[in-house]
């Protein structure tokens, strides 16, 4: 269902169909996945919005939903998880089944070491039950709090991507050199006491990556589907659009 912006229903669910797995020619079932902004009032407070967005969750898990994802912005009173993998880091305990994806990290508006530390964290936490949502941020007010208003984010959004997983491939000390973003513990790196060393995430190379797509001839798609990544298509979309994906 889609509910309005405000007055609807208290979180936004924005389920996913997989095409089900075969086995020996029979269907085994349908996979159903969601994804939540969410949006709240603006009035509501802010700890009622989280225990009933983290009430979504655990609904959905005990409802046999295999994949779940949260969106995240800094600057938006009425979608209001701010960090999506902090968020998904409260429900290590309480969902038992499903996969929980960020959906996703603006990746323009961080430092690719921080992302790749971060992700590699919630990924062993969640015992490698994680996906790694990204996209390069589509929220004006998140751009210019952040200081990228004026900068590329496709460019940003591809340069931190491709510096985090070559954090999680090469050993220490992480010589790696961008446009916007620079990595290196070559100066302070004392390894047999684990200084300067930036941790890798449990699933190796790394989690399944997936980022979100809206345009129906989108350059990003095209960006997924060349280095193996899956895509979430937005919930602003008409069907034919989606057809496209």
């Amino acid at each position: 269902m889609t509910p309005y912006r405000h007055g609807g229903p208290r979180w936004r669910w924005r389920p996913h169909l997989r095409m089900p797995a075969l086995d020996h020619g029979k269907v085994i079932g349908m996979q159903l996945r969601f994804f939540t902004m969410p949006i709240h009032r603006l009035d509501k407070d802010w700890r009622v919005s989280l225990r009933e967005d983290r009430a979504a969750f655990i609904m959905a898990d005990e409802l046999g939903f295999t994949e779940a994802y949260c969106g995240e912005h800094s600057t938006d009173a009425a979608e209001n998880i701010t960090s999506s993998a902090m968020f998904l880091a409260t429900l290590v305990d309480r969902v038992r089944q499903m996969r929980l994806g960020t959906g996703a990290i603006n990746m323009p508006n961080s430092h690719p070491a921080r992302i790749a530390d971060e992700i590699a964290i919630l990924d062993h936490v969640l015992e490698g039950r994680f996906n790694f949502g990204m996209s390069p941020g589509g929220l004006p007010s998140d751009a210019e709090v952040y200081g990228n208003r004026a900068t590329p984010c496709s460019e940003m959004f591809i340069e931190c991507i491709e510096q985090v997983l070559e954090i999680w491939r090469v050993k220490p000390p992480d010589e790696i050199h961008g446009k916007y973003w620079n990595n290196s513990t070559a100066r302070t790196l004392i390894e047999d006491i684990g200084q300067g060393v930036l941790p890798k995430p449990l699933q190796r190379p790394h989690p399944p990556i997936l980022t979100t797509v809206v345009s129906p001839f989108s350059a990003r798609a095209t960006q997924a589907g060349e280095r193996g990544w899956d895509i979430i298509s937005a919930n602003f979309l008409v069907p034919q659009w989606v057809k496209r994906h």
